[in-house]
């Protein structure tokens, strides 16, 4: 295996465990013991630490890398980033998107509409068991509903920036879990206000639309992010 195959492939390996937080916030990262845990040379492992520092997963100090902490200053920042791609995207979905794409794109919300359905019957009926596992699965067809969106741009570059901003914010995720009903319905209620701008081809009002929908998911996750990393600290304090 060359260096630089070496190199890509512990980058995937570091970016994974960073991601999956299996590797936490405040970790500190360096060469001689990943090169070990490995079985390889630290050439690539540390071209790989140099290629996270610049995403922003991890930070340079005396000593090596330390993966970052979890600060509501960042979740703020990158939803505000967010934002500003997210409606470059969307107003050029309302121009650029083929009928296949936003064919897709129709049926992931339906998808959504189904899975929202059904977990208004598991809280109806109590059942908590339930509750969390289709609450999972809206979170994974809300992201892939995105995903969609975004790929109606036919933007690559765009569409590349957006997901390494996706990336930063799957390390904050599961403080950011949204579980209240009404929340989700009206997020799905924009979700198809959108697919309805793009259908008429209007690039003005599906920025609108989605300003609004960003805007308000920021407001609700940070606060939740807020609420998790409060009850955090409490129990690390108490323990």
């Amino acid at each position: 295996m060359s260096t630089a195959d070496a190199a890509a492939e512990q980058y995937a390996n570091l970016r994974r465990l960073i991601l999956e937080q299996q590797l936490k916030p405040g970790t500190l990262l360096l060469e001689t013991a990943l090169a070990a845990r490995f079985g390889v040379s630290r050439t690539p492992v540390r071209e790989a630490l140099a290629r996270l520092a610049q995403e922003g997963l991890i930070t340079k100090q005396k000593r090596g890398y330390v993966v970052d902490e979890l600060s509501p200053e960042e979740i703020i920042e990158v939803f505000d980033v967010r934002i500003l791609l997210e409606c470059t995207a969307v107003e050029k979905a309302a121009t650029d998107c083929d009928d296949f794409r936003l064919a897709h794109l129709e049926q992931l919300t339906e998808q959504l509409d189904e899975l929202i359905a059904t977990l208004s019957t598991a809280i109806d009926n109590g059942d908590t068991d339930k509750q969390t596992a289709i609450g999972d699965e809206i979170l994974a067809a809300n992201v892939r509903w995105h995903e969609a969106l975004r790929a109606g741009s036919r933007n690559r570059t765009l569409i590349r920036m957006i997901n390494q901003l996706m990336d930063v914010q799957k390390i904050y995720n599961p403080l950011m879990k949204v579980h209240d009903l009404a929340e989700i319905s009206k997020g799905q209620q924009q979700h198809h206000e959108l697919v309805a701008a793009l259908r008429d081809r209007d690039p003005a009002r599906a920025r609108e639309i989605m300003a609004d929908h960003l805007t308000r998911v920021r407001q609700i996750r940070v606060a939740e992010f807020a609420r998790s990393l409060h009850a955090t600290e409490r129990r690390g304090g108490s323990s």
